[in-house]
C-alpha cells in the first residue's frame, strides 16, 4: 500500500498514512472525522438565494392548488427531498407552528372519567355535546396518562365470564335475555366481528347473583373475585389476577367448561 501525505480536512493538520491505492486519507483522527461527515451532511442541502426564493414563491404566493403535490415537484426540481423544504418553510415562519392543545378543564375530566369504558369516538361526542373541542388521539392519551381504563369500575361480557368460570357467549345469552344488565361500549367493531363489546358495571354483576343465583354454578367461579364482589370490594379485575398460592390448578390459570385452561 502507498503512503499519502495529507492535510487534515477539518484541523487542517498535516500527517502521513498508510492507504490502498486511490483512497487517500481525509482527517487526521476520528474526532476529526466525525466532524467531517457532520459538515458534509450539513452542506449537502444548503439553501442558495435561488432556492430560497422558490420556496418562498410556493408557500406565500400559493402557487398551484395541491401544497403536497407542489411541494414534492419543487423538492425534486431543486434537488432537496421535501423535509427539508417543508422545514425551511417552518424555520422562515411560513408555515404556522402546530398549537399545543389547551390543558384539560375539571369540567372534562369529569366527563372522561364518566365515559372512559366507551370508544374515543363516543367520548368525543360526549365532549362535543358539552362544548368541548377534543381530538380523539388526545383523549386516548389522557386516558393512558390518567390510567382510567386500570381504575374503571366494571369488566366486559369475557372478563366476567372468567369470573364465572363461563364461556362469554353464556354472559352474552344473560345479557340478551335481560338477566345481566350491560352497555355497548360504542366501538367501531362490525358484525364480523362480533359487533360492539359490552360494558358490565359491578353493582349489575351483584343484582344478577342476588336475583339469579341458580344460573351459576358454584363451583366454577372465582372464588377470590366472587367474595370481593358480594363484600363490596374495589379489587375488581385484580382479584381474577392474583396469584393463587398453593391451589392445585397453580397460580396463573383458570379452568374454563370443557377443561380448557386459559391464563390469566
Amino acid at each position: 500500500m502507498p503512503t499519502y501525505s495529507f492535510t487534515c480536512e477539518v484541523c487542517g493538520k498535516p500527517g502521513r498514512e498508510w492507504r490502498y491505492e486511490g483512497y487517500p486519507p481525509r482527517f487526521c483522527s476520528v474526532a476529526c472525522r466525525s466532524m467531517g461527515h457532520v459538515k458534509a451532511r450539513n452542506e449537502k442541502w444548503i439553501i442558495t438565494p435561488e432556492r430560497h426564493e422558490a420556496i418562498r414563491r410556493l408557500y406565500l404566493e400559493k402557487v398551484g392548488t395541491d401544497g403536497k403535490a407542489n411541494i414534492k415537484e419543487l423538492a425534486a426540481k431543486l434537488g432537496l427531498p421535501p423535509w427539508k423544504v417543508k422545514r425551511y418553510a417552518l424555520e422562515q415562519g411560513w408555515v404556522a407552528k402546530q398549537r399545543k392543545e389547551a390543558d384539560w378543564t375539571p369540567e372534562e375530566m369529569k366527563i372522561l372519567e364518566r365515559h372512559a369504558h366507551k370508544s374515543p369516538k363516543i367520548i368525543r361526542q360526549h365532549l362535543k355535546a358539552a362544548g368541548f373541542v377534543r381530538t380523539e388521539t388526545g383523549i386516548v392519551t389522557k386516558r393512558k396518562r390518567m390510567r382510567l381504563l386500570q381504575n374503571l369500575d366494571g369488566w366486559s361480557a369475557t372478563q366476567v365470564a372468567l369470573g364465572f368460570g363461563v364461556w362469554s357467549r353464556t354472559v352474552v345469552m344473560w345479557i340478551r335475555d335481560g338477566k345481566l344488565k350491560a352497555r355497548k361500549r360504542g366501538t367501531a367493531r362490525t358484525r364480523q366481528q362480533g359487533g360492539d363489546t359490552y360494558w358490565i358495571k359491578a353493582k349489575w354483576v351483584r343484582n344478577f347473583i342476588l336475583e339469579y343465583l341458580p344460573e351459576i354454578d358454584l363451583r366454577k367461579v372465582d372464588k377470590y373475585w366472587f367474595v370481593d364482589l358480594l363484600a363490596g370490594g374495589d379489587m375488581g379485575l385484580t382479584a381474577l389476577c392474583t396469584p393463587r398460592v398453593g391451589e392445585e390448578d397453580g397460580p396463573d390459570e383458570h379452568e374454563l367448561p370443557g377443561g380448557l385452561r386459559v391464563a390469566v
